[in-house]
C-alpha cells in the first residue's frame, strides 16, 4: 500500500480538524443524590441537637440534677429532700403516689423489677419523720440508689 495521497485526499484530511477534549466536570450544580445525602445529614443533625435540647430539659434529668445539688452534711436534712424529691418524680410516674404514706410509700418504692431495695424503701417512709438518731444509713449510697430509681423510673 501506498504512503502517497492524492491532492484530494490531502484536501479532505485539511479540513478534518483535531480532537478536542471537553471541559472538566465541575462541582456544582450537584446531582439530585448528593442534594439528598446533605439534606440527611442536615435532618440527622437537627435531630441530634433537638435530642439533646429536650433530654436537659426532661424531668429525669432536672431531677438527677437537683439530686446532686442536695447537701449531704445534715442527715436529717438529706433525707427529707431526698424523700421530697422522690415524692415529685413518683407524681410524674403515676398520680396520687406522692400522697402514699408509710407501707404504702416503701411498696410503690420497691415495686417492679425497677425498685429500691426494702431498706432504703422503708427509711423513705419512715425516715424523714422519726428522730435523727434512729437512722442508720449511708448517705452516698442513698444518693446512688435515688439516682438509679429516678433513671428506671423518672
Amino acid at each position: 500500500m501506498s504512503t502517497d495521497l492524492s491532492p484530494q485526499m490531502q484536501a479532505q484530511l485539511d479540513q478534518l480538524r483535531d480532537i478536542h477534549l471537553p471541559q472538566p466536570i465541575g462541582w456544582c450544580p450537584l446531582a439530585p443524590g448528593w442534594w439528598g445525602l446533605i439534606g440527611l445529614g442536615c435532618a440527622i443533625v437537627v435531630a441530634a441537637f433537638a435530642w439533646a435540647w429536650m433530654r436537659r430539659r426532661s424531668a429525669r434529668f432536672i431531677a438527677l440534677r437537683e439530686l446532686e445539688a442536695i447537701n449531704m452534711e445534715r442527715e436529717d436534712e438529706f433525707l427529707t429532700q431526698l424523700s421530697s424529691l422522690l415524692r415529685r418524680v413518683a407524681r410524674r410516674r403515676s398520680a396520687g403516689a406522692d400522697v402514699l404514706t408509710g407501707e404504702a410509700w416503701s411498696a410503690f418504692l420497691m415495686e417492679g423489677r425497677h425498685g429500691m431495695s426494702r431498706d432504703s424503701a422503708m427509711l423513705f417512709a419512715t425516715g424523714p419523720y422519726g428522730p435523727p438518731a434512729n437512722q442508720n444509713f449511708k448517705p452516698e449510697a442513698l444518693r446512688a440508689e435515688t439516682a438509679a430509681w429516678i433513671r428506671r423510673n423518672g
